[in-house]
């Protein structure tokens, strides 16, 4: 059962260079920040790669299926404040904001956040969801 201002169960990923890797055939991005530390640091990006923001997505609507199984993501507007970068333990946290009925369905409008740690906001989504009650 869903209701307004609860909130979502969070979803966590620790980030190896491993997935950026994957993540860089599967988007055909070749960026060297996200390949190779030596880049990041030659471009004043810090000392270690980063993740490639489509990646950071995938996170956010990982955390949707789980509160949502089965669900459909029917809008989703995020705005990027924040690099996630190789090794961050990446969290995503959200709440209810409202529902509203269609049908057999409802549409449960979220907040929610990708952060590293308390302080960092890396991503912060809204996210319509479509419900199809049983």
């Amino acid at each position: 059962m869903h209701i307004e201002g609860s909130f979502l169960k969070s979803w966590e990923f620790l980030v190896p260079q491993e997935s950026m890797d994957i993540w860089a055939k599967i988007l055909d991005d070749p960026n060297p920040i996200h390949l190779d530390v030596e880049s990041a640091k030659l471009l004043g990006l810090g000392d270690k790669t980063i993740n490639q923001g489509p990646a950071n997505i995938a996170y956010i609507m990982n955390m949707v299926e789980k509160n949502f199984p089965g669900s459909q993501i029917i809008k989703m507007n995020n705005k990027m404040t924040s690099a996630i970068l190789e090794g961050d333990l990446a969290i995503v946290s959200g709440q209810i904001l409202k529902i509203q009925k269609d049908g057999d369905q409802l549409i449960v409008s979220c907040a929610i956040n990708l952060k590293v740690g308390a302080e960092k906001i890396a991503v912060i989504s809204e996210v319509d969801v479509l419900v199809t009650q049983p």
